[in-house]
């Protein structure tokens, strides 16, 4: 009899509450009043879990990219004798390239322009001919926290702000290694000339800023939707009640989908945002490793122009002009593919080559063979499936030595004819056997005075239109014969020219690279 009479209790209180239309509509318009403070909270609280990821994540990237190019540019070009010269001055020196600290604080610069991203590589005990930096008090209590426990992996992370806005901020230590001490203690402009290694010697900072009533409006369909129901709900209380109560908990569930539809939206963002990084960073040093205008120049005894243009924001095209004496070694190459992974095996083709020309073997063969191994290793220890065409042009006195397999070489002689030559069986793919000494047999020519050489990628013949036509190599030859009387530069335009002529509208799937040499 208990639950018999239960229920009748409970239909006592629903008829009740029926015939007080007012009480229920007011409950109602609490409620909804009530729901965009739960927004808002669970908002903030998505957002401090976004910004503390985002942060780590682009610490990671930055700190990973500072050590790769300490290692596999800095350290290379250390090791190596030349011109080029790692210094914060290199603005000022012919052949200058950053310091990883330099390099750094630049980024900070470049990064600093997205708004509401932040990035700070400072320290307490800056160059003597240097600015000191202001250190907040967030920093300078992460680095006497560093300091304290000297561990390279430490992390502060410290969150800010109002309802209105949230502000993660978080800092590693730059941790002194052998390399950075015998800089430093060395230097002339050193704070100091006791530094060991563990030292640490400054912080690297990162704030990142949330303005989180600026995505509020994001929920305005789901709020209005909210607002329609409950006013529906109070124009049927009187009749039905039950059927507004189901609508109120299918409503519910509404909510607690789109609640995680938001959060998985906000994860997406984040992870866009730290690739973006990542990628913006890589092409900047990509561009930065690319031999400049200035540098073709003062090659006495030929015109160099070149020009590249990455599909993607990395490109996996490779070339480079190195001269040591009076011999001149001009390379191109394309890695499978394009992107990221592409962009670093392009990197690492481009050091090893710089060491090789300046420390090893001048033989065409032995350089092709030592490189290759190089990155061999290189390959093996990243674990990428990737590897590339390669080959090089020997230039020395009048004769031209062409190595390594790649794309068909066009030799335009001063007479006007055209010669093609085929490097598929003058090398192999570079990075898939360790050792291809067999494979490559280097080819002589004559190369006098007048004569033009024209390198040129895949991303060249392989551009279609929009009839799907690629461009080929025939075309190619045609663009090479009507312009080979101008000049590399003007030769280089007018033939940039015409491959754009043919694309038209059509979109670009591959890197496109070209480069003319003639000899004067």
């Amino acid at each position: 009899m208990q639950p018999h009479n239960g229920l009748k209790t409970l239909d006592r209180f629903w008829l009740k509450f029926m015939d007080r239309p007012l009480i229920f509509a007011v409950v109602v318009l609490l409620a909804l009043a009530l729901l965009p403070v739960a927004v808002w909270m669970d908002l903030r609280t998505i957002s401090d879990q976004s910004l503390r990821s985002q942060a780590i994540d682009l610490d990671k990237a930055i700190t990973e990219i500072r050590t790769y190019y300490a290692r596999n540019v800095v350290g290379r070009v250390q090791s190596a004798s030349g011109d080029i010269q790692p210094t914060h001055e290199y603005h000022e020196r012919d052949g200058g390239i950053p310091i990883p600290a330099t390099l750094s604080i630049e980024l900070g610069d470049v990064i600093g322009d997205q708004g509401t991203l932040e990035y700070r590589f400072v320290s307490d005990l800056p160059f003597t001919e240097r600015e000191p930096y202001e250190l907040t008090a967030f920093e300078q209590k992460a680095l006497a926290d560093f300091r304290e426990t000297r561990d390279p992996k430490d992390l502060e992370i410290g969150f800010t702000g109002s309802m209105f806005d949230r502000q993660v901020q978080i800092a590693s230590p730059v941790y002194m290694g052998a390399s950075c001490v015998a800089c430093h203690n060395t230097h002339p402009e050193s704070p100091k000339t006791d530094w060991v290694v563990g030292d640490i010697r400054g912080i690297q900072a990162i704030t990142i800023d949330q303005p989180i009533a600026e995505n509020l409006w994001s929920f305005k369909y789901l709020l209005t939707y909210f607002a329609g129901a409950g006013a529906f709900g109070i124009a049927f209380a009187g009749l039905q009640w039950r059927q507004a109560y189901r609508f109120h908990k299918m409503n519910g569930d509404l909510e607690a989908a789109n609640s995680e539809i938001s959060h998985l939206n906000k994860q997406l963002a984040s992870e866009n945002v730290r690739l973006g990084a990542e990628i913006e960073v890589a092409r900047q040093i990509q561009m930065m490793v690319l031999p400049t205008q200035n540098e073709l120049g003062e090659i006495d005894q030929l015109e160099v122009a070149a020009f590249m243009e990455p599909a993607d924001e990395v490109g996996g095209d490779y070339y480079d002009v190195l001269q040591l004496g009076d011999r001149v070694k001009i390379g191109i190459g394309d890695v499978t593919g394009h992107g990221l992974e592409s962009g670093v095996l392009m990197l690492m083709v481009q050091s090893v080559a710089v060491a090789l020309q300046e420390q090893g073997p001048s033989d065409p063969k032995q350089f092709l063979v030592a490189l290759n191994n190089a990155i061999c290793r290189n390959i093996k220890r990243t674990k990428t499936d990737k590897h590339l065409t390669l080959c090089f042009v020997d230039i020395e006195h009048d004769k031209l030595t062409l190595t390594g397999q790649h794309e068909e070489l066009i030799l335009l002689r001063r007479s006007g004819a055209v010669e093609t030559v085929d490097t598929l069986d003058l090398g192999f793919p570079v990075g898939l056997e360790d050792n291809i000494s067999e494979f490559v047999r280097p080819l002589p020519m004559p190369f006098e005075s007048g004569d033009t050489v024209v390198l040129y990628t895949d991303g060249v013949t392989e551009a279609e239109n929009s009839k799907g036509e690629m461009y080929g190599l025939d075309r190619l030859i045609a663009s090479t014969k009507v312009h080979g009387r101008k000049d590399a530069a003007r030769m280089l335009e007018a033939m940039i020219a015409d491959l754009r002529s043919h694309i038209g509208s059509a979109t670009v799937f591959d890197d496109i690279t070209l480069l003319i040499a003639r000899r004067r």
